[in-house]
């Protein structure tokens, strides 16, 4: 998938993240986590795929682009883990479906899909509209189209937890009229997916990341990064390890009782007016 969200670790660093056994046994999907080429720069995607994958699981990476994925599952591979490189188009029914199965063919079956598909559009005041039906063709028609792909396979595994992956400008203007659009539907999607699959015992929960130093957030340069390090509560810098332990976290059992959430990762950014962040800044 194209123009996925991306990340790198706390502080700048490209260490791999600790192992553990809290996903031990199972098998999840990443759809849009491909990277590359620097793993100093890990995408969220990326670095979701890499913790779940450390904490146990047989991880599926599921991008447009069949090197992205396979740059991410031969990461995997580094540290130990097992990677399933897998390719599609999450607009494409079909070719979603036979990803889905492909994973399951080779891992035996599947307990968690984590959404993080996105692709960002044209400025809300003038959107191309062809643009705009790409963008929520990607961002929002995918996440269904993968869940949908995903539910059989999870309803066969006793339940699972499916992760969406949203963004603040959802819940807050940013000028980028069909990914905030998108994005919010995510939000909205997942608690209608919650209600209709929880008698199925799968959980949707969705994540809403905030101002994040990744690839597709890297703008500005050096004074844009400062800034969106200001620009939040805690007055320190997101990235894709932030995203990644908060999917770990709606992805185990841990919790097990949580669905229909929309969980900030944002520093506190969305719960300040913008008159309370301009001392801050």
């Amino acid at each position: 998938m194209t123009g996925t969200n991306t990340g790198e670790g706390r502080g700048g660093t490209a260490a791999l993240p600790p192992h553990g056994d809290r996903l031990r046994g199972r098998v999840a999907l990443v759809a849009g986590g491909g990277g590359g080429p620097d793993p100093g720069f890990l995408g969220t995607g990326a670095a979701i795929a890499l913790l779940l994958a450390a904490q146990g699981a047989v991880v599926g990476v599921l991008d447009l682009a069949a090197e992205r994925a396979e740059w991410t599952c031969a990461l995997i591979g580094r540290q130990g883990g097992r990677g399933v490189p897998l390719v599609a188009d999450v607009t494409d029914e079909a070719e979603v479906e036979r990803a889905a199965d492909a994973l399951v063919t080779a891992a035996g079956r599947l307990d968690v899909l984590v959404n993080n598909t996105g692709i960002t559009g044209d400025a809300a005041d003038a959107p191309d509209l062809r643009q705009w039906d790409r963008v929520v063709g990607v961002n929002l028609r995918g996440t269904m189209v993968t869940s949908r792909a995903a539910l059989p396979h999870l309803r066969a595994s006793g339940g699972g937890s499916i992760v969406n992956i949203s963004s603040a400008a959802a819940v807050r203007a940013f000028g980028s009229g069909a990914y905030g659009a998108s994005k919010a539907g995510v939000i909205a999607l997942t608690a209608d997916l919650a209600y209709s699959w929880g008698r199925f015992g799968v959980r949707v929960n969705c994540l809403v990341p905030g101002h994040l130093h990744t690839p597709i957030g890297d703008r500005g340069g050096e004074e844009g990064r400062e800034l969106r390090r200001k620009a939040n509560l805690l007055q320190t810098e997101g990235s894709a390890w932030d995203v990644a332990w908060a999917a770990l976290f709606l992805a185990c059992a841990e919790s097990g009782w949580i669905t229909a959430a929309a969980l900030p990762v944002d520093a506190g950014a969305t719960a300040a007016t913008v008159l309370g962040m301009l001392p801050l800044l």
